[in-house]
Parts: structure tokens; C-alpha cells; sequence
């Protein structure tokens, strides 16, 4: 759970940089349904005969696209602050299995967050640092 809040909280700071477009055509598709500087957004449609079950695979779906270019921001933020370790060994029939431990730093996740939100305007009005770094 707390992982979840760690990669949203980290990608809505670092949400600034992302810019989306939508490539498909019909309603709720164009720049207002992008994702842009203020909000993560995404689209995905779907068919059934059973208008509750569409709304439910359609939402599916968009929510799945969000988690996507959240994880894809949050990774990317993350990726140049982590170490790597593991180990390889071989295993029966030419077969590898690969251990591998990722870590970072709270503190320099901590920092980052919050350097980031001081440093945008749009995020420093409603950003409490106390409270953020208590929830965290």
C-alpha cells in the first residue's frame, strides 16, 4: 500500500514534464482529455451488450493507461538513484535464474519530492512539507 501512495505522490510531483496526446478519435478524445502539466489523464473505450459491463471493461481499461504513465514517470525519476545488485547462477537444462535486489534511499526520494514540489509554482501553494514527510 505504501508503495502505491510512494509511486503516486512521485509521479503527480513529476507530472510537470509529461504531455500525453490521445490518438484516437471520438468522444472524450483531445487535447482537454491529454494528460498535461496540471493532470494525469487516460482513454480507453469498449464495446458490450450490457452497458454496465462496458462502463466496467472501459474503466478497466483507462485506469490501466493511468497506472501506466504513472509507473513509467515514477521509474524514471527513481532509475537514476537506485542500486543494483544480484546474482546469476545456471540451472539444469542451460537455464539462468537471476536474483536481483533494486534499492534507493527514502531520504533522496523524500528530497527530490519535495524539491520538486517547492520548485513548481502550481504545487508549492498547496504543498505542506510537514504533513508530507509525516505521511511518507
Amino acid at each position: 500500500m505504501k508503495c502505491y501512495k510512494f509511486i503516486s505522490l512521485l509521479a503527480v510531483f513529476f507530472a510537470v514534464t509529461t504531455l500525453t496526446h490521445a490518438q484516437n478519435a471520438g468522444p472524450c478524445t483531445g487535447s482537454e482529455y491529454a494528460t498535461d502539466a496540471e493532470f494525469f489523464r487516460a482513454y480507453a473505450s469498449a464495446q458490450s451488450s450490457d452497458a454496465t459491463a462496458s462502463k466496467k471493461k472501459a474503466m478497466t481499461g483507462a485506469r490501466t493507461a493511468l497506472e501506466n504513465q504513472i509507473k513509467t514517470k515514477a521509474e524514471a525519476a527513481a532509475k537514476s538513484q537506485t542500486k543494483i545488485s544480484g546474482e546469476n547462477s545456471e540451472q539444469a537444462g542451460g537455464r539462468y535464474k537471476t536474483h536481483i535486489v533494486v534499492e534507493i534511499t527514502k531520504a533522496s526520494v523524500l528530497t527530490n519530492i519535495v524539491n520538486s514540489a517547492k520548485s513548481d509554482e502550481k504545487l508549492k501553494a498547496n504543498f505542506e512539507e510537514g504533513k508530507f514527510k509525516q505521511a511518507f
